[in-house]
């Protein structure tokens, strides 16, 4: 069989088993939509013990009223438009498989208008529903498990709060607009979301010990380079490695609609390319 050059990339980013995919550093905008185009059921990209991404899709009728006992999830909306539920009571539920529950409906549930660009938080034990009326919605959720929830307030969250169950696009886009620094949404023992903003300046050459970097690109372009060893390495606070360079990094432009992946101990420093990049960046920490 032959295949498009654009599904030979996805196909080398993501790895072809089943049992445990994974994202090798970038996966461009265009190669998230070639595998959402072959998407009809939900479907994992990236799996580690402590979180996992998938790419999921609703179309022409309700997903399941369903509670997720053991795992925080982020969504990330791609293409459509949805009513999300959430919160009140899972009505008749029932235990499908451990810690997963789904239900005939949810009683008391609060409903949201969500569309592309948004992202929707659904803390662990929310109950919610997501209904895409008659058309297809798109969406990357990043899950976060328990590991790490004993750990203390980590240096990855600028200051510890939670963030609202939807952030509207166009909130991010004018936070972006508005900030020239970094600023926070979420933080947690085990997760945290910041936005990421850069203008006139670059990231530090830098690896994290205790957690996982995950970009969502909104903004902007930049030149991001991956893994290789950092020169003149030193650890500034604990389990935080800075230096002035690094050697042997893979090189990408990334840029809106894009993701980045950088597991733990990963060299990266990005590098604007023009006047701001911005971007969410979710921090998953593990003991």
């Amino acid at each position: 069989m032959r295949y498009s050059c654009p599904l030979m990339v996805l196909l080398a980013a993501v790895s072809a088993s089943a049992v445990s995919a994974q994202i090798r550093d970038v996966l461009k905008r265009k190669e998230i939509d070639a595998m959402f185009s072959l998407t009809t059921r939900d479907r994992a990209v990236h799996e580690m013990p402590n979180y996992a991404i998938w790419f999921q899709v609703r179309s022409g009728k309700p997903g399941p009223a369903e509670l997720h006992r053991n795992a925080d999830a982020i969504l990330f909306v791609r293409r459509g438009n949805a009513t999300v539920s959430l919160g009140g009571e899972l009505a008749e539920a029932k235990e499908s498989a451990p810690g997963e529950f789904l239900g005939a409906g949810i009683r008391r549930a609060r409903a949201h208008a969500v569309g592309a660009g948004d992202v929707v938080h659904i803390p662990r034990g929310t109950p919610h529903r997501i209904d895409p009326g008659s058309g297809r919605f798109e969406y990357a959720v990043v899950r976060v498990f328990p590991t790490g929830d004993n750990l203390p307030h980590q240096t990855g969250s600028l200051a510890p709060r939670h963030m609202p169950e939807l952030v509207k696009s166009s909130q991010i886009d004018a936070t972006i607009a508005s900030f020239d620094t970094n600023q926070p949404l979420h933080g947690a023992k085990n997760y945290t979301i910041n936005y990421v903003i850069y203008k006139g300046r670059s990231g530090p050459w830098e690896a994290h010990r205790g957690c996982v970097d995950i970009y969502f690109i909104r903004a902007g372009t930049g030149r991001a380079e991956l893994g290789g060893e950092i020169s003149n390495a030193k650890e500034e606070t604990p389990g935080e490695i800075r230096g002035d360079g690094v050697k042997g990094a893979r090189v990408y432009e990334i840029g809106p609609g894009d993701m980045v992946v950088i597991p733990r101990h990963g060299a990266h420093h990005v590098t604007p390319l023009g006047e701001k990049l911005g971007y969410l960046l979710v921090k998953v920490w593990a003991e």
